[in-house]
């Protein structure tokens, strides 16, 4: 019993083919910096400028609509150029370092608009600083998001990589679940009764989060190997537009696309729903207490993250990777569903127990998508003869990202397609908080749906990337 338990759990990547364990948590800590960068300013900057400044839903949904579309020229224009890189350091890590840098330092404007502005001219200041900042970001994003695709060639190990990504993702959640509880503390309150103040708290929540990311996102330029430069130094440099269609052909490249669309979907879509219907149909109103339970949901959920993390790596490297995705899709709907058991207004603290569902194995799909990525970049040169890890992540990432943006600018209108007014304060109608509660169910559910059928159209099986493995050594070499 006990030999078969070592050999359930023993790693199968050979020697050969493993990072060493500091480049792989080099490489991990970087990941944060995605959190600080993409997911707190979608989260927080419609409770942020709505209920901080009264700024109108729609334009808010409008700017991250354009950062997002800005953010896709940017994203294509620098992982092309990072292809195309070829310095005595590499190909990504200069990019990384001073992208990390000039990323931090432009950080907090965004959130430092001056008050007593107009919706438009609040609205410009956002566009203009927001243009800047995702420029910066690019910079750091594309090299940093390729670097994974190159750093082992072994099927399994790039599961293992983005498991370090993934536990210090993690992490940052604690951090992200407390920003609005953070900005809603007394001590940065502006008004005579103390109240919250959530847009002058960000202010300075924002230069916090402008040190981590310069301090932890240089770490993978100054110690991650480039393990494939030695090869794709000697390949010819790739011009856009054509490199970009042959991505756009990649068959098992679009199946991974939709299946971390409908995904990434079914949450964003109605993330932004999730503090409304905490704050008034849970709490009825108490922007504090919302507040404080919304940052208890993600302290309770670090714990369960985390160690979903290991579980849903074994289950990756055991089982295959299609059998992991289904199961973060039904997780998933078991947790819409158990909305109508766990949130309510009787016992408020119980809406916690609902994310146990989703937030465990639910994040395993940031875990394996990139790993899938890193095998499609195998079968793109086994079928092209180049390696363009950048063109890849270019479209990866700003694929994710422009979904995130149409979900929360859908988001933004389907809060008013629900009723929901300010004017109202806590006393929304039982028919808005109704429509809150069914739009956080069943949009979701319907998404994920979709998302079990293109799961069964993904066709890179370990089967069959252990043979396109076979084929590029056999042509040129193992490295």
């Amino acid at each position: 019993m006990k030999n078969k338990l070592k050999q359930l759990f023993r790693s199968k990547v050979p020697v050969k083919d493993r990072v060493p364990f500091w480049q792989k948590m080099a490489y991990g800590l970087g990941g944060p910096v995605e959190g600080t960068a993409v997911w707190i300013p979608q989260t927080n900057l419609l409770p942020v400028f709505n209920i901080g400044l009264g700024m109108n839903p729609a334009m808010i949904s409008f700017v991250l609509m354009i950062w997002r579309a800005w953010d896709g020229v940017a994203d294509l224009l620098m992982g092309q150029m990072s292809d195309n890189a070829r310095t005595r350091w590499g190909r990504r890590k200069p990019f990384i370092v001073v992208g990390a840098i000039l990323t931090g330092l432009v950080l907090p404007i965004m959130w430092w608009a001056p008050r007593g502005m107009a919706d438009w001219q609040t609205c410009a200041w956002l566009l203009g600083s927001g243009i800047l900042f995702y420029t910066c970001f690019a910079l750091w994003a594309m090299p940093y998001y390729s670097l994974h695709l190159e750093m082992t060639p072994d099927y399994d190990e790039r599961t293992n990589i983005t498991a370090y990504r993934a536990m210090s993702q993690m992490a940052l959640n604690l951090l992200a679940g407390g920003i609005l509880a953070w900005a809603a503390l007394p001590m940065f309150s502006t008004h005579a009764d103390g109240s919250p103040d959530l847009a002058n708290g960000m202010r300075y929540v924002s230069i916090v989060l402008a040190v981590i990311t310069i301090a932890l996102g240089v770490l993978p330029g100054l110690f991650v190997k480039e393990r494939f430069y030695a090869e794709t130094r000697r390949q010819p440099k790739q011009k856009l537009l054509p490199g970009l269609k042959l991505t756009l052909t990649t068959r098992p490249f679009l199946a991974l696309i939709a299946i971390v669309v409908t995904k990434l979907m079914s949450y964003a879509l109605v993330g932004s729903l999730i503090f409304y219907l905490n704050a008034y149909y849970v709490c009825r109103g108490d922007i504090a207490q919302a507040a404080k339970i919304e940052w208890l949901r993600q302290a309770v959920l670090v714990g369960p993250n985390l160690l979903g993390i290991p579980l849903c790596t074994w289950l990756a490297t055991r089982f295959g990777k299609h059998t992991l995705l289904y199961i973060i899709a039904i997780s998933g709907m078991l947790h819409y569903l158990s909305v109508y058991i766990f949130f309510t207004p009787e016992h408020p603290w119980l809406l916690v127990v609902s994310f146990l569902f989703l937030g465990p194995i639910g994040s395993g799909i940031w875990l394996i998508a990139p790993a899938m990525q890193a095998d499609i970049v195998d079968y793109d040169e086994w079928k092209n003869g180049v390696r363009r890890e950048g063109s890849f992540a270019a479209v990866f990432s700003w694929t994710c990202k422009m979904t995130n943006t149409i979900a929360v600018a859908l988001g933004g209108l389907l809060l008013v397609w629900t009723g929901y007014k300010i004017e109202y304060g806590s006393q929304q109608p039982e028919a808005v908080l109704s429509n809150l509660k069914t739009a956080y169910i069943w949009i979701p559910i319907g998404l994920l749906l979709l998302n079990l059928f293109f799961i069964s159209k993904y066709s890179l099986t370990r089967k069959r990337m252990a043979g396109i493995r076979r084929d590029l050594e056999a042509r040129r070499g193992a490295l």
